[in-house]
């Protein structure tokens, strides 16, 4: 059985194009190291694979808060 293993720059490159396509978009930003720690944190206690999940969750919790008030 062949498999076919695509290099690093066209997997990436694939992830990329396949999150535009869902309508999302490439924040880059830096955080402090005590707030990375309790995403770390977060992110083992919830079993999910990268950051991104959490950083969203809080986002949606923070604004949600804001439109409450």
């Amino acid at each position: 059985m062949s498999r076919h293993v695509l290099p690093v720059k066209e997997k990436v490159a694939a992830h990329r194009a396949r999150q535009i396509a869902a309508g999302r978009q490439l924040v880059n930003t830096y955080l402090p190291a005590e707030l990375i720690e309790q995403i770390d944190q977060t992110k083992e206690a919830k079993g999910v694979r990268g950051r991104t999940p959490i950083i969203e969750e809080a986002l949606r919790f923070y604004f949600e808060k804001q439109q409450g008030a």
